[in-house]
């Protein structure tokens, strides 16, 4: 006989907790049951989004003093099927001058974001800067380490 206890609602995630006196090793096992109301099984994605379209398409977008960056990723990237975390990643790295500490849960308001193209976002991934020559790649690259001089 099984008993169903410790019954919680917390943001759309069901969390039971549930004993089975027929298994020895542990009297109370976890279950947890994901809902997403709506939600069909595939991936959802919207052909008339312009990053969906144009893989090179990028656009600016000035933060309003109650934005997140999440409202501006679900405004621009919303239903392109991209994942996400890669573009709050692609979007903070592309705007350092916007985020406190590289945070993306400090962004100053007021501030204009350079929202990346699907390629901009490959290029990053890639470890390619979009538009720099080797050249200047090696001379950040130098800028970057740090040198010790003196015994």
């Amino acid at each position: 006989m099984a008993y169903f206890g410790k019954k919680q609602l917390l943001a759309g995630v069901f969390c039971l907790t549930a004993a089975w006196p027929g298994l020895a090793l542990a009297q109370n096992i976890p279950i947890v049951v994901l809902e997403y109301p709506g939600l069909s099984s595939g991936p959802i994605t919207d052909s008339d989004n312009e990053f969906v379209r144009n893989p090179d398409y990028t656009t600016r977008h000035k933060v309003s003093p109650d934005e997140t960056l999440s409202h501006v990723m679900q405004r621009h990237y919303g239903g392109s099927g991209l994942n996400m975390q890669f573009v709050q990643m692609a979007i903070v790295a592309a705007n350092k001058h916007a985020f406190v500490r590289n945070n993306p849960n400090f962004l100053y308001a007021g501030k204009t974001l350079l929202l990346p193209s699907v390629n901009q976002m490959q290029a990053m991934v890639l470890g390619r800067a979009a538009g720099n020559s080797d050249n200047q790649n090696a001379a950040d690259n130098r800028r970057d380490q740090i040198y010790f001089i003196g015994g």
